[in-house]
């Protein structure tokens, strides 16, 4: 952002620095009229031309001087148009210029200023008859909605100075304007000033060398060209250069091929940032002693910063911080030579991974230095400092206390430890201060925080020992308009200073030890996003009116709110509110609702869902699961047409899936399990696949979706057999089918779940395809039962894959298919009648954690490659019909003997029956009377048994001692003498 509006500046400032070489020819003069040929060019120019805000309403032919119309200057004394401006406010772009633009600007033959930028042509192509206006000095094409190839005609504007065909307002993904051969720039020998940002430049292989031969270029700007991989430049010719921005491109390059930096001494500002670049910092950049604007930052750079960085002294603007542990990894301490940083105003070194203490000498770059004036505004003290997301650690001792210029300081996600120091308050320019997810502890107090009056945004969330304590009549000195207290010392009382802030949009409060009511004021506050989930807060929500609300886990009460059209995400998930869902959702509001996220999961409503559904078409996920709910899915979700996640799992749902669901075909995440669905998986279930979508209807561009990736039936009464359809699911990551009635085989084409051949290298979470915004915390989650227990996977569910079919009525062999899955890491086929032999292949699926084929008909001998899925924690092959030695490993020694009983012919660790010389059992091998399943039937006898065994133990002992008082006395007596003889003895 930074760059961006220096750059504009001088965008804004080089047309003023063309126009002194002709400035002295324009004007108004009386005796200079306008030349007729070129009025009536003007003219036919305008007929061309959609002007929806009447900018061109001059342009009229009553009016006959030309050279008072809006835009265009002319020669004081001949009369030619020298310069047509029409250029428009680019946040205003509903109201700009578009259509067609007439070849009748060729007769504008003296034209040396053409500037048509922050227009909509419609991505027409830039007209090829521009190259034919000889004489342009200036042109300026930038964010007018021009697309199509670049013409080489252009080439033949051999006295331009400036050209700007990017897009740098507009940064859109999908590149309208492209070019495949640059030859052509280099038939602009006076060029000083060029800006292609944002045009798809991956085909043109010889930009550098192309840019190399202009001689006189002073600003190059090739931000998001997607350019090719940089070759090594034997030979600088563009020594001129003061600007260069290659941001953005994804260069996939080492940095030695930027050796050729070193002859580019003069240059003042660097933007190599969200490149591919590996390896160390450049050592040509130590060239660039008048270098005042540097960023490297998302790049690939490791190792410690080399000596010479720190002794640039001319830089204003040093951006090396990383998105996360993929990118940038500079290491080690923070140098004391970061002192000679004197004329340093931005200082990012976020998310990398430097170690030790702040540096005492971090506080000389707040030493007050007399103005200089810098290019783009001038000079300060240090202004920005990011250290965050790195394992900085010590006490936050007074650094910082002179930089009474500083405005934006985060110290966020280190090990910074002990008080918050007094000279914090110091800071009276401050506007941003982030200290969150350290081990800080103490109060924060009124003493920190009264002398801050610039303070908008305020983050101490996340340490856990730091307790918030100021006066309940407590009135700040500033005005936020973001504040995060998550989990810190706050409660139990909510905070009343709070009502002083008028203009708040963002309030982060969980886990904050909130247990109080929340006062009435609070409910009449609009705000953009409120999170108060995960405290106590008690008493009922009497309306909401902010865009995104957290509330859940707390103990919130009937009745349940209305949702007013503007709210976006609304969580109530884990509170207390019983009741119908009708009246929240049922009452039709006269907006259209904006609702995407809806989760009241985990409270105690009841009743049949609602039939309502049509009202709230932009849903993207609805959570209804852990409640009371009863009946079938009503038909109106079918209109949910935008759903990506469907959860109904744990209520008293009943019925068939109903046909309107085949609607919701962006559905990634469905979960129906326990309820008392019936009857068979539709087979058009098969149909959710990836496609690609709109997101607006009639624009270009789209977005794709996967397809589903989560279906969870688990404990239900489906039958049936298991759809072929189902296969068609290429995206599916969890499929659980487990506790049903689903009888025949598994299917062979299950092979085809691509996303479970390959193990899955995704963290991150589930996004959908109208999410306009990532809000963290805001990610779906999906149950799962693997190694015996239920588990609840959130922000790390890219990273599973399983299959559970436990628990039916399966028959026939295992597929050898499915061993094609080497991503899987969960594979659940118990309790079946499953037969014939584990697949020989098994041991290929290396991913696996979790395997059990228990109580089935399993024979054979265990596959030997089993013993070599090294991450296998949890297996159980018990109750088949296995024989032979149990393979020898380190992995299969450490499984309990349990893992493997119910198989009597078995035998070798960790059974205790050892084998004999043809590998079967020593001891005698028990009968099984003719019953194949006998030893499950024996176990489940025993299970079942057990709870009847212990209720009448429990009562036949204790019935008689609750309802008999004359045995009640004589029992305690009796344990009374017991214990006194014991004690006298």
């Amino acid at each position: 952002m930074e760059l961006y509006m220096r750059c504009l500046i001088s965008l804004l400032l080089f047309p003023f620095i063309i126009a002194t070489k002709f400035d002295c020819c324009i004007g108004h003069s009386p005796k200079a009229l306008c030349r007729k040929e070129e009025r009536e060019a003007l003219l036919n120019f305008k007929r061309g031309i959609h002007d929806p805000s009447n900018r061109l309403s001059s342009w009229v032919s009553d009016h006959e001087e030309c050279c008072d119309w809006e835009g265009v200057l002319c020669h004081n004394t001949t009369g030619h148009v020298l310069k047509l401006n029409l250029r428009w406010d680019c946040d205003q772009y509903e109201s700009c210029l578009g259509g067609e633009i007439s070849s009748s600007l060729l007769d504008l033959k003296h034209l040396q200023f053409l500037d048509l930028s922050c227009n909509d042509f419609r991505r027409i192509n830039i007209p090829k008859f521009f190259g034919s206006l000889s004489n342009l000095r200036y042109l300026n094409l930038s964010s007018a909605g021009f697309g199509g190839v670049m013409p080489h005609q252009l080439g033949n504007l051999s006295k331009l100075h400036y050209l700007d065909i990017g897009d740098s307002y507009y940064n859109h993904p999908i590149k309208s304007l492209n070019g495949e051969d640059l030859d052509w720039i280099s038939g602009l020998p006076f060029l000083e000033y060029l800006d292609m940002t944002n045009v798809n430049l991956s085909k043109a292989s010889n930009w550098l060398q192309v840019m190399n031969k202009l001689h006189s270029l002073s600003v190059l700007l090739l931000s998001s060209c997607v350019l090719p991989a940089i070759d090594p430049l034997p030979h600088v010719n563009f020594s001129s250069l003061l600007i260069l921005d290659l941001s953005r491109n994804y260069l996939i390059s080492s940095s030695s091929s930027f050796d050729w930096f070193a002859d580019l001494s003069s240059l003042t500002t660097l933007d190599l940032a969200s490149n591919q670049i590996h390896g160390q910092i450049p050592s040509g950049l130590s060239n660039m002693t008048s270098l005042r604007f540097l960023d490297l930052s998302n790049n690939y750079f490791v190792g410690s910063f080399p000596h010479w960085l720190f002794h640039i002294t001319t830089l204003e603007h040093l951006d090396l911080r990383s998105l996360g542990f993929v990118h940038n990894m500079f290491e080690g301490k923070l140098p004391n030579d970061v002192r000679n940083l004197t004329s340093v105003t931005y200082l990012d070194l976020s998310y990398n991974a430097l170690e030790g203490e702040v540096p005492r000498s971090l506080g000389n770059l707040c030493s007050f230095q007399l103005n200089n004036f810098s290019y783009y505004r001038p000079r300060k003290s240090l202004q920005f400092l990011s250290l965050r997301g790195n394992q900085l650690s010590g006490s936050f001792h007074d650094l910082l206390g002179d930089c009474r210029s500083l405005e934006y300081l985060d110290l966020g996600k280190n090990r910074l430890s002990g008080h918050l120091p007094n000279e914090l308050g110091r800071l009276k320019s401050l506007s941003s201060l982030f200290i969150d997810t350290n081990l800080f502890s103490g109060i924060v107090s009124e003493k920190h925080l009264t002398s801050l009056t610039s303070l908008e945004e305020l983050d101490i969330s996340s340490n856990l020992q730091l307790s918030v304590q100021v006066s309940s009549n407590w009135t700040p000195p500033f005005q936020l308009s973001g504040l995060d207290l998550g989990s810190c010392l706050l409660g139990p009382q909510f905070p009343a200073w709070l009502q002083t802030q008028k203009y708040l949009d963002y309030l982060y409060m969980p886990n904050a030890g909130i247990s109080d009511v929340i006062p009435a004021w609070f409910w009449t506050r609009s705000y953009a996003t409120i999170d108060l989930s995960n405290n106590q807060i008690i008493g009922s929500i009497p309306s909401l009116h902010s865009s995104n609300m957290f509330l859940g886990s707390n103990k919130f009460t009937d009745p349940l709110p209305q949702i007013p059209s503007g709210v976006i995400r609304l969580d109530l998930s884990n509170n207390l509110f019983r009741g119908y869902l009708s009246p929240m959702l049922c009452q039709r509001n006269k907006k259209e609702n904006l609702l995407e996220y809806l989760d009241v999961s985990g409270n105690l409503l009841s009743g049949e869902l609602p039939n309502c559904w049509m009202y709230w078409r932009e849903l993207t996920r609805l959570k209804l699961d852990n409640n009371n709910l009863t009946g079938g899915i009503p038909s109106s979700m079918g209109s949910l047409i935008w759903l990506g996640s469907l959860h109904l799992r744990n209520n008293h749902l009943s019925g068939d899936i109903p046909l309107s669901l085949k609607n919701c075909s962006y559905l990634e995440v469905l979960d129906l399990s326990e309820n008392e669905f019936t009857g068979s998986i539709p087979a058009w279930v098969g149909n959710f696949i990836g496609k690609f979508i709109e997101i607006f209807p009639g624009v270009d561009d789209k977005t794709y979706t996967l397809g589903l990736k989560v279906l969870v039936l688990h404990s239900n009464k489906f039958n049936g057999s298991v759809p072929l359809e189902l296969c068609h699911l290429h995206s599916l990551q969890i499929l659980d089918l487990g506790n049903n009635y689903f009888s025949g085989t598994i299917p062979r084409c299950f092979s085809n779940f691509s996303s479970m051949t390959k193990p899955s290298n995704s963290t991150s979470p589930f996004l959908f395809h109208n999410d306009h915004y990532f809000v963290w915390g805001l990610t779906d989650t999906a149950t799962v039962v693997m190694k015996g227990l239920e588990y609840e996977y959130g922000d790390n569910l890219g990273l599973l894959a399983g299959i559970d079919l436990s628990s039916n009525k399966l028959s026939g062999g295992i597929p050898e298919e499915l061993t094609c899955l080497h991503g899987l890491i969960s594979l659940n086929l118990s309790n079946n009648h499953l037969q014939g032999k584990i697949p020989a292949k098994i041991g290929e699926m290396k991913s696996l954690e979790s395997l059990d084929l228990s109580m089935n008909r399993l024979s054979g001998v265990i596959p030997q490659g089993m013993a070599t899925i090294s991450f296998l924690g949890h297996l159980n092959l018990s109750y088949n019909n296995l024989s032979g030695k149990i393979p020898s490993g380190t992995q299969f020694q450490g499984f309990s003997p349990l893992s493997f009983i119910g198989n009597p012919e078995l035998c070798g660790a960790p059974l205790t029956d050892g084998c004999g010389k043809h590998g079967t059992p020593k001891g005698p091998i028990p009968e099984n009377d003719g019953e194949e399943d006998s030893g499950w039937i024996d176990v489940r006898w025993l299970y079942l048994g057990m709870p009847w065994g212990l209720a009448v133990g429990f009562w036949a002992i204790l019935a008689p001692l609750a309802f008999k008082r004359a045995w009640r006395y004589a029992y305690f007596q009796f344990l009374d003498e017991l214990i006194f003889n014991s004690w006298m003895t």
